[in-house]
């Protein structure tokens, strides 16, 4: 066989693996400048001292000058506040001949991860890591009381071709007052499956994950990793908690050091066998006024850069992996974590 066509339950959206010769892990690792990064850089916005060269923090965990985690508004946001727009946005659609706008309402926050310069999610603590996802908890709760917002999207770009800017570990939320179409056709297929079945479709993809172990990469008590069986990427990981929740407000406080847990071994997994790559992970959720339903799972999604959209993903708008998801997960499950 040596290739595969392969489609997503969740969104109906097609893989083709191209597998004539299996890749081996090291086909995938880049080659870095491995230059040891300082602890402080005195020109850098997030290093501790220089809190002034940022707006005010809007969260801080374990305050003082001597915190852990500070999340602030970001300085150059793609949405703005609606103070920024004034009182009566919500009218302010705008039609020009057949094109319709809206004006940019919304957040746009930087979580720090840490004080340190040269930190990294795989360097840290555990207990460390659960404070960052409890930033992330908090902020998320926060933003979706407000009325305005309705998508909550928290993500992370480490590295430079995933899309990051400053070298200084952070994450970013950015918060809209409308749900994009890909959101929605995701909403629209699990309310498809969920009317057909009566299930939820990720509750059926984790309870066969469970019982085939075949791409299932790292599951602890609450949570599961997993590759997806239509991985759109080279080592495309999926992390879900084993219980029904639809948004990712509805995680307990009890639940947020299980969940750094799964995350940092995953991340440590990918580290350890592709040489720390360049990766974006996203907490993809329902929308705030779906929250609670009972076809959706929140989850989060990472999605190391080793490969390029190239002519005929852009065409089609399929996607073209050269690695199985069975591969992936178990070269994951052999790696070793490694020791910092």
């Amino acid at each position: 066989m040596s290739s595969i066509i392969r489609q997503d339950l969740s969104t109906k959206d097609w893989t083709i693996f191209s597998v004539k010769r299996a890749a081996r892990p090291r086909d995938y690792k880049e080659i870095k400048d491995n230059k040891p990064k300082n602890k402080y850089e005195p020109d850098c916005p997030f290093c501790p001292g220089n809190e002034e060269k940022t707006p005010e923090e809007i969260l801080i965990i374990n305050g003082g000058k001597d915190w852990s985690v500070r999340v602030i508004e970001n300085k150059y946001p793609a949405v703005e506040a609606r103070e920024t727009f004034g009182d009566g946005y919500y009218d302010r659609r705008h039609i020009e001949g057949p094109y319709l706008s809206i004006d940019g309402v919304g957040k746009h926050e930087v979580i720090i991860e840490s004080p340190w310069h040269d930190d990294n999610l795989v360097k840290m603590d555990v207990s460390h890591v659960e404070k960052v996802i409890r930033a992330y908890r908090k902020r998320f709760t926060d933003i979706s009381s407000e009325p305005e917002n309705q998508l909550v999207i928290i993500f992370k770009n480490h590295g430079r071709r995933a899309g990051t800017s400053l070298d200084h570990p952070h994450s970013q939320l950015v918060a809209t007052p409308f749900v994009p179409g890909y959101i929605r056709n995701k909403m629209f297929e699990s309310q498809r499956y969920y009317d057909d079945f009566g299930r939820c479709v990720y509750c059926d993809i984790i309870d066969y994950e469970m019982k085939s172990k075949e791409r299932l990469v790292h599951v602890n008590d609450k949570y599961l990793a997993v590759a997806p069986y239509a991985s759109v990427v080279p080592y495309n990981i999926v992390i879900y908690p084993k219980e029904h929740q639809s948004c990712f407000a509805e995680i307990s406080k009890e639940d947020l050091l299980d969940l750094a847990g799964v995350l940092q071994i995953v991340l440590k997994k990918l580290y350890g066998l592709l040489s720390d790559p360049d990766y974006n992970f996203v907490i993809d959720s329902s929308p705030i006024d779906q929250s609670g339903n009972r076809h959706y799972h929140w989850h989060i999604e990472i999605l190391p850069r080793l490969s390029t959209r190239a002519g005929f993903e852009i065409g089609s708008g399929m996607n073209m992996n050269s690695i199985l998801p069975e591969t992936c997960a178990e070269n994951l499950r052999k790696q070793n974590l490694p020791v910092f």
